[in-house]
């Protein structure tokens, strides 16, 4: 199997390694030279699965099969094959977590990324954009970075992300979309603190959002959130004057939420407290 795998001779070792595995003579080394094999012919997750078994419980061949497809996912990316690079960059860090990634952890935190795995997505980015803040891959790292926050709930941490973002690349080229994404991320929050009676908290909020954005759907939708939440503290004429901030800003395609500002004025005015 050595020599056979030495030689390049791949499809042979694949079948010695299975027949010493029929055999019950699979030890780590065999289960290495069949995934290390698998992988050279391009089918990496059979690979993937028999490096895998030859490095549980034991942490060389743990460290053998991670540098392999280290080597082999940097030999891809460098050949202009990020996918399968980032995937074989990705194992590596699943068979051994403290592997020394560098720049191309970015490739590894997008793996995860498409893959909807946000706790992971974030940890390998937040490490790279730390280490590597001035590289080409940061800034839309960012972005993402923030995106995984968000879907992981932590909007707190993906706030502070893209106003880092904005702050290190203030001419970027993704500027208006983190500023978007921010404005987002500040509204909800806004919105977050009102329905727990957190009121006092939410001019800042908006007035924060507004700075973000020139959208009138969401500059319509803080300006009520601000009348409403100006409302619970009984401000009766601030909340009157961002509902009419509302009404003015109506460009004809923003019915339901003049028409919702419309009547609070009514009810206010109704109930004598304007």
């Amino acid at each position: 199997m050595r020599e056979a795998y030495a030689r390049g001779q791949y499809e042979e070792t694949v079948a010695l390694c299975r027949h010493a595995v029929r055999r019950d003579r699979a030890s780590a080394e065999v289960h290495y030279l069949h995934g290390a094999a698998l992988v050279a012919l391009g089918r990496d997750f059979e690979g993937f699965r028999k490096l895998e078994e030859a490095a549980r419980g034991d942490e060389d061949w743990a460290s053998a099969a991670a540098q392999l497809l280290l080597a082999t996912g940097r030999a891809d990316v460098d050949a202009g094959n990020r996918s399968r690079g980032a995937r074989r960059l990705r194992e590596a860090v699943e068979i051994h977590p403290g592997l020394t990634l560098g720049s191309q952890r970015y490739l590894v935190a997008r793996a995860y990324f498409e893959d909807k795995d946000y706790a992971r997505a974030a940890s390998h980015y937040g490490q790279a954009v730390r280490e590597y803040p001035d590289t080409v891959a940061a800034e839309e790292a960012s972005l993402d970075l923030a995106a995984a926050y968000a879907e992981l709930g932590q909007r707190a941490n993906a706030r502070e992300t893209l106003t880092a973002l904005l702050a290190r690349h203030p001419r970027g080229r993704l500027r208006a979309d983190a500023s978007w994404r921010l404005a987002e991320l500040t509204y909800d929050e806004a919105e977050q603190q009102f329905v727990v009676g957190s009121y006092d908290a939410v001019p800042a909020l908006v007035e924060e959002m507004l700075a973000l954005t020139n959208n009138r759907g969401l500059e319509q939708k803080g300006r009520f959130l601000l009348g409403e939440a100006y409302e619970a503290m009984g401000e009766f004429t601030r909340a009157y004057e961002q509902y009419r901030e509302v009404i003015r800003d109506d460009r004809g395609a923003s019915g339901p939420i003049v028409e919702r500002a419309k009547e609070k004025i009514a009810a206010m005015r109704e109930a004598g407290l304007l």
